[in-house]
C-alpha cells in the first residue's frame, strides 16, 4: 500500500530518521533471533522469530521517513513493505502477513499450535528479508547504516 494511501488513513505518521534507531531495530532482531535458538517452546520461537522480523520490517519504514501509529500497527508495516523495498517484497509481505495472523493466534488464542515446520518456514522469510533490507538500507540510505552492518553481517 502507498505511504501516500497510508498517511491519509492515519496509519503512519512522518519520522525523522536515525542511525541509532536503525542500531535498535536491527539488534533488537539479531536478539530476537538468537532467543529463537536458546528456546526449546515452539510457540515462543515462532513468536521470537515473528518479532525479529516485525523489527526488520520496520527498518525501511522508519529510513523512508516514517512510523506506523494507530491500532493494527503490524499490518501498517506488513503492508508498507513494498513501497519501501519495491515490488519484490510483495511475496515476503504476504507470508509476514500470514505469520502475523498465526502468531496472534499463537499468543492470544490457541496455544501450542505452531509447528516446528511453521518455525523454519518463517526463519527462512526473516533471513530473506533482513538481507533484503539490509541491502536496500546500504543502497538507499547508507548514512542510516550502522557501523558493522556495511556488509549486512550481524
Amino acid at each position: 500500500m502507498s505511504f501516500e494511501k497510508l498517511l491519509r488513513a492515519k496509519r503512519l505518521r512522518p519520522h525523522e530518521p536515525s542511525q541509532s534507531e536503525i542500531r535498535d531495530l536491527t539488534e533488537g532482531a539479531f536478539r530476537d533471533l538468537r532467543h529463537v535458538q536458546e528456546s526449546s517452546d515452539l510457540d515462543w520461537r515462532f513468536i521470537a522469530a515473528y518479532s525479529a522480523a516485525l523489527s526488520l520490517a520496520t527498518v525501511p519504514l522508519v529510513a523512508s521517513g516514517f512510523r506506523a501509529q494507530g491500532a493494527g500497527h503490524h499490518v501498517t508495516v506488513i503492508a508498507a513493505l513494498p513501497e519501501s523495498l519495491g515490488p519484490e517484497a510483495a511475496e515476503l509481505a504476504a507470508a509476514l502477513n500470514e505469520f502475523r495472523a498465526l502468531r496472534n493466534k499463537a499468543l492470544y488464542d490457541q496455544p501450542y499450535i505452531v509447528t516446528a515446520d511453521r518455525v523454519r518456514e518463517l526463519l527462512a522469510v526473516v533471513d530473506e528479508l533482513q538481507q533484503l533490507v539490509l541491502q536496500w538500507l546500504a543502497e538507499h540510505h547508507r548514512e542510516l547504516l550502522p557501523e558493522g552492518l556495511a556488509g549486512g553481517e550481524q
